[in-house]
């Protein structure tokens, strides 16, 4: 009989052990990193899996992106822009207001072109970095209309000297369109490390809180000077803290 007890009461805590178990939800783990583009994972070759050209309808020639290996062994993205233009974007969803911090790095030739994002004539960089945010109409309709009449909601990033705080700071094409010119790598062949808190940017720039990030787009264009530039992109993340 005391058997017995003993066998019931010791099968009951296995049972009661088990329940707890399964009734118990799990621990969420804090996600730090969101990745975008993290091409030091992919095999060099053609495109990156999730992008695709972002191409303007009055530009003729586009540039040319792959996934190539960098000289210190690692997989980096290529732009190789010969009197051409056209980005590279990728579908994303981000809050930025949980997860603001953006980090990327990129790097150019020393002879590429750098021109004025105020002039429409002179309009080439060879770094530049689009994120892009969900109107209320959502994503897919404002992809449809990002190439003619842009009217959705942008921060451009672009490798520039930054100047005096401008009242102004649209780009010709679009006030919708907000630029945010970032230091050079120096020299200018280096790597530059790049971090932006693009919550806050968008507030200082639109003066309200943004919605969602929908996609996050690469460019390198040289068509307005008539040149040519070879570019690279490293990794691309957001994060929960810089």
């Amino acid at each position: 009989m005391m058997r017995s007890v003993s066998l019931r009461r010791r099968l009951f805590g296995v049972l009661w052990i088990q329940a707890l178990i399964l009734t118990t939800p799990p621990v969420a783990q804090p996600v730090d990193e969101l990745g975008v583009g993290i091409f030091s994972d992919l095999t060099p070759g053609a495109l990156p899996v999730g992008w695709e050209p972002l191409r303007f309808p009055s530009i003729d020639e586009d540039t040319v992106y792959s996934l190539v290996v960098d000289d210190d062994g690692g997989v980096v993205l290529q732009a190789d822009s010969r009197m051409s233009a056209s980005g590279l974007i990728t579908e994303v969803h981000v809050d930025p207001s949980r997860s603001p911090y953006l980090h990327w790095s990129w790097t150019t030739g020393p002879d590429c072109f750098s021109g004025s994002w105020r002039d429409p004539d002179t309009d080439d960089f060879p770094l530049r970095l689009f994120v892009i945010f969900e109107p209320s109409g959502g994503f897919f309709s404002f992809f449809k209309r990002l190439r003619p009449g842009f009217r959705g909601n942008a921060i451009l990033y672009v490798s520039d000297a930054p100047s005096q705080p401008e009242a102004n700071r649209s780009s010709h094409m679009s006030d919708r369109i907000k630029i945010v010119p970032v230091e050079r790598p120096e020299p200018a062949s280096a790597w530059g490390q790049q971090v932006r808190n693009v919550h806050d940017d968008y507030i200082e720039l639109f003066g309200r809180a943004p919605r969602d990030v929908a996609a996050v787009a690469v460019m390198t264009d040289t068509d307005n000077s008539r040149t040519e530039c070879v570019s690279r992109f490293g990794d691309i993340y957001f994060s929960e803290a810089d």
